[in-house]
């Protein structure tokens, strides 16, 4: 999973917007637009600041994937999975019950 991809999936998973996490990284939203999409290859300071922002361990976003069956590239994508459904399970926690 590239490391745009990485960072949208978190983004989301934390009801952040583009613009938002943008200002934080201190880029466009469109330059942050392009990453996430793959249609640019962020540097390594703008991935080690979105690692500091997103808290997440930068090794997330520096996966080789050209080695898919690697065993560190089997445990980051389960740490990234974990990640995630606990994010999603906090953010669930954090919204008001849906009333019928």
């Amino acid at each position: 999973m590239a490391s745009g991809t990485i960072i949208r999936l978190i983004r989301t998973s934390d009801g952040v917007s583009q613009t938002a996490l943008a200002d934080k990284l201190g880029v466009t939203r469109t330059y942050l637009s392009q990453i996430e999409n793959g249609k640019k290859q962020p540097g390594l300071s703008f991935l080690k600041e979105a690692s500091r922002v997103l808290h997440i361990p930068i090794a997330l976003l520096l996966v080789d994937e050209s080695e898919p069956n690697s065993e560190i590239f089997k445990e980051l994508r389960r740490i990234l999975a974990d990640l995630l459904a606990s994010r999603v399970q906090l953010a669930r926690k954090r919204r008001p019950a849906l009333e019928n």
